[in-house]
């Protein structure tokens, strides 16, 4: 009361920002979240998820960056595609209510980023704010800058859209990818001046990397040149014949451009130099197109209406050898990303590491007395276990990603020590069980064995290991006997040379006792040691098989795998490397022989044991493409058929595989390609040298359901 009962009405203006982000992953910028709080409290999945998703920006839509730098490698927006869908968008919006006037001089802005949990890196490491949502847009916010800017109110004006993108994936030291952004108002006063009067916290989540498998559709296959001509010729016709047709895209390592790789150190980004070496790798020889990355996409809500934005996405394999000057130079575009999460880190570079040893099962899953845990996008897998390593960073990134929860399995046994030379998976489309479209492929040394057994009898003289070629005019098959390069002494050097080995036989010899043509690895003294086929046979079928088995025994506890998913391809193996270590009696394949028999008596991949090398074209080592698998010749026995007026015989190995295959109603056709000078012979096979990029997964056509479309609604909270 105001002078008795008279009214001293006044006119208050009420001025207040707000901070919006797209909190429902709907394309639209939401309202304002609860004032002095979380919002969302937790990042949140499933159809009512919350949480803003943002891009990790990791393509390269603008050819004026320096080579080998992606988007998110540089301090502006770049392009129109950055513009459109590479960056993502939070907006200050300021509220007038009341007479319209001024908003005071002293007001002060503050917008930030706060890592989620304490054993993050600063925040700014991982994301980056614009000053702005247009071209040429400068880092505000970032590894360049720091992790806050003050925005003036005169420059927000009535709202303002700033364009946020993330520098990179979830991993190490960015344990979920989630971060938080904070809008700070000060009122000078109310709470005094450099005191926060209210703000508005939202969290946010950056997008996660997905692995392809093999029930996606191919839609380019990339092969490295490298004197392979042949061999490319044969697998584009094999990729034209395709359905769908893939396009087949060779890369160059030998004409690439030496690139820096850039990581984030501190606040800068300079050349990464693993191990003192020369960086970057000059260009030459490399035809290891898979080892060199990981086939994988990255998918989140767009700036428009439900406008799902996808990018292929390779990770690059700790691996550093000269196909990354190619993948930097040239596979880096606007269409495809390319994500390094082991650049920077003192993680060692060695074979475990690449990419042939990091695969992804299809969808399946998992039956408890508790319940179901389904993996609709499926399982990654690699060995890692005590001589062959997957580097901690590769590690951290594949689990963080917190999609495909890791299956981790031993391949010590082998020398090179990847997934792809025992295993693969390919389309079974007939199976109503959506978590069962497949089977697996195994190799089996004892399955190639029984082979040789079967068919001893009938085909005893059958050349393994030759190539078969006809002779018109004298109605035979003349054969070129196949080589394998190994190290053997020379008495005249004094020394370990490298020497082409003969190792064809027949049936009869490889089911024999006579001396196999390769060298025991195991030099003692100098001394070459020799072995003979039973020594091989009975170590390949006692020993190799049961390694395997024993991963097997891994999945089977990792996913419903039964045995009749199972399809047991012959491939048989030979000692490639010695482990020179003492051996423990249980290693011993037979402990009451208290002998090692110079290594054929211990389980492949232990001390005192070998590591192997595939001896016959290792089948399972494929490319899986839509319609066709692209599988390397074996060179198993040839059979000659006189009633067969095209090829005049078969491959017992092709044909068995290609009648397992045929069981799949609606399977896919087997085409055997001829890899054995260009691959074979450095231990490797097709899907060593090869690479692709895949349609996302469609979850929502796999499962009947519009949630499991997108990693972030498929849940089935």
């Amino acid at each position: 009361m105001v002078n008795g009962d008279k009214l001293n009405p006044k006119d208050l203006t009420v001025i207040y920002y707000t901070l919006h982000t797209d909190r429902n992953r709907d394309g639209t910028l939401d309202g304002a979240g609860i004032i002095k709080q979380f919002t969302p409290p937790a990042i949140t999945f499933g159809v009512h998820g919350q949480g803003a998703i943002i891009p990790v920006n990791c393509n390269r839509d603008d050819n004026t960056i320096t080579a080998g730098y992606a988007d998110n490698q540089d301090d502006k927006v770049n392009g129109n595609n950055d513009l459109a869908s590479g960056t993502g968008r939070i907006e200050i919006r300021r509220t007038i209510a009341g007479p319209v006037v001024g908003v005071p001089a002293a007001w002060e802005l503050k917008l930030e980023v706060i890592r989620e949990t304490l054993a993050d890196d600063e925040p700014e490491k991982h994301i980056r704010v614009f000053d702005g949502a247009q071209q040429d847009s400068d880092e505000m916010i970032g590894p360049e800058t720091d992790s806050f800017a003050r925005p003036t109110t005169a420059d927000v004006g009535a709202s303002k859209i700033y364009a946020i993108e993330a520098v990179r994936f979830a991993g190490r030291n960015f344990a979920n990818g989630e971060f938080g952004l904070i809008l700070s108002v000060i009122q000078p006063e109310v709470t005094g001046p450099d005191t926060t009067t209210y703000w508005y916290t939202d969290k946010l989540m950056v997008a996660r990397w997905i692995g392809n498998h093999h029930l996606q559709t191919v839609n380019d296959l990339y092969v490295a040149i490298a004197n392979n001509d042949d061999f490319r010729t044969a697998l584009k016709n094999a990729a034209d014949a395709d359905n769908p047709a893939i396009t087949s895209i060779p890369g160059d390592p030998q004409t690439a451009k030496a690139i820096d790789i850039p990581y984030l150190n501190g606040n800068v980004w300079v050349k990464y130099d693993p191990a003192g070496e020369i960086s970057p790798k000059p260009a030459g020889y490399d035809p290891w197109m898979r080892d060199t990355m990981v086939s994988g996409y990255s998918s989140w809500p767009g700036n428009n209406d439900n406008d799902i934005q996808t990018k292929n996405t390779f990770m690059k394999a700790h691996r550093w050898e000269e196909l990354q000057n190619w993948v930097f130079e040239t596979l880096l575009s606007a269409d495809v990303g390319v994500f390094y999460p082991a650049a920077g880190s003192t993680d060692d570079i060695v074979s475990g590491n690449y990419g042939g040893n990091i695969a992804v099962t299809p969808p399946v899953k998992k039956t408890t007395l508790a319940g179901t845990t389904s993996y609709r996008f499926g399982r990654i897998y690699y060995g890692h276990n005590q001589k062959h390593l997957v580097d901690q960073s590769s590690r951290d990134f594949l689990a963080a990603q917190n999609m495909q929860e890791p299956i981790v399995l031993n391949t010590d046994w082998l020398f090179v020590g990847h997934v792809d030379e025992m295993m693969t998976f390919v389309p079974d489309p007939n199976p109503a069980d959506p978590f069962k479209k497949w089977k697996l492929l195994v190799a089996s040394p004892a399955e190639a064995y029984r082979i040789l057994n079967d068919n001893s009898v009938a085909h005893g003289n059958a050349r393994m290991l030759a190539k078969p070629e006809w002779d018109n005019v004298h109605n035979q098959f003349k054969y070129t006997n196949l080589q394998l390069e190994k190290l053997q002494w020379d008495n005249n050097a004094k020394d370990w040379t490298e020497v082409d080995v003969d190792v064809n036989g027949t049936i009869n010899d490889f089911l024999g006792d006579g001396q196999a043509p390769l060298h025991n690895p195991r030099r003692d003294k100098k001394q070459q040691i020799r072995y003979t086929y039973k020594q091989l046979r009975n170590w390949n079928i006692q020993g190799v098989e049961a390694v395997i088995m024993q991963n097997i025994d891994r999945l089977k506890m990792a996913f419903d795998l039964a045995d009749d998913d199972i399809i047991k391809v012959p491939v048989i193996f030979y000692p490639e490397e010695y482990i020179d270590e003492p051996y423990a009696l249980l290693d011993m394949l037979d402990p009451t022989a208290l002998d090692d028999d110079d290594g054929f008596n211990i389980y492949p991949g232990v001390d005192g044991g070998f590591q192997c090398g595939a001896l016959t074209g290792d089948m399972p080592n494929m490319f899986v493409g839509n319609t066709r698998l692209m599988i390397p010749k074996p060179y198993g026995p040839w059979i000659v058929d006189p009633t067969d007026n095209v090829n005049h015989g078969y491959d017992l190995f092709e044909r068995d595989l290609t009648q397992k295959i045929a069981t799949i109603v609606g399977g896919p056709t087997c085409d055997f390609i001829d890899d054995w000078d260009i691959y074979h012979m450095d231990s490797g096979e097709i899907h060593c040298g090869t690479n692709e990029t895949r349609a996302p997964f469609d979850g929502q056509t796999a499962f009947g359901d519009a949630r499991y479309g997108q990693w972030w609604t498929a849940v089935d909270a």
